[in-house]
């Protein structure tokens, strides 16, 4: 119970801190939006940029926490770790594409001056990078809600959890080629995701759907 309880708080300590990461800077420009109005951007949050990504590295170490009290869960429940491993792989994906797009958006804003207008294809390769972060969101999430059959989450984190994996895919998906619809869709699905992982946080402190390992035979 320590263990789910300290899991609970990690993800709580997650959402809070990328909640502050996007406080911090602003509402960004679409990738699609002329380059005169992203260089103004860089400019004016380099500080809230570059503090963007210390932010984001401290809630994948939360993250890290997390998932690892919900992989035993997981296991318990399931009995196997098939499903477990899925997830992870996801998260393995999503999270170096997270923190590299970060760092690409802190450089070119720390380097704005130099690169000029050329500072605009950099925001663009950022923007890419955390499209494509959606994959391995999707599949982490999708991971989860196939293990709803054992009942280790209640329907309402379920069906979340699908609405946020239909929006990170179709979001990715839409990055490659149309940067003004994948960038609501895919805050939309992240704020779903969030409220997931708060949802599952609050399942692992008070203990609830806490189902005993399936046994052999």
């Amino acid at each position: 119970m320590k263990q789910e309880r300290a899991g609970a708080i990690a993800g709580l300590v997650f959402v809070v801190l990328l909640a502050l990461a996007g406080r911090r800077g602003g509402k960004p420009p679409a990738a699609g939006d002329p380059a005169s109005e992203i260089t103004a951007y860089l400019a004016g949050h380099q500080t809230e940029l570059e503090a963007g990504v210390w932010l984001l590295g401290l809630g994948v170490v939360a993250l890290t926490w997390w998932f690892g009290v919900f992989w035993m869960r997981k296991v318990n429940a399931e009995g196997s770790t098939h499903l477990a491993a899925v997830s992870l792989i996801g998260l393995v994906v999503a999270g170096p594409l997270a923190l590299a797009s970060a760092a690409v958006w802190a450089t070119a804003a720390n380097r704005v001056d130099e690169l000029g207008p050329s500072a605009a294809g950099f925001y663009v390769l950022g923007a890419m990078l955390l499209g494509a972060e959606g994959f391995g969101l999707a599949a982490h999430l999708a991971a989860n809600i196939l293990a709803a059959r054992t009942g280790m989450l209640p329907s309402w984190l379920v069906g979340a959890g699908l609405l946020s994996a239909a929006g990170f895919l179709i979001s990715a998906v839409l990055s490659g080629a149309d940067f003004t619809s994948s960038g609501p869709l895919g805050l939309a699905a992240f704020v779903l995701w969030c409220a997931w992982i708060l949802g599952v946080s609050y399942q692992l402190w008070t203990g609830e759907r806490s189902i005993p390992r399936a046994q052999p035979g």
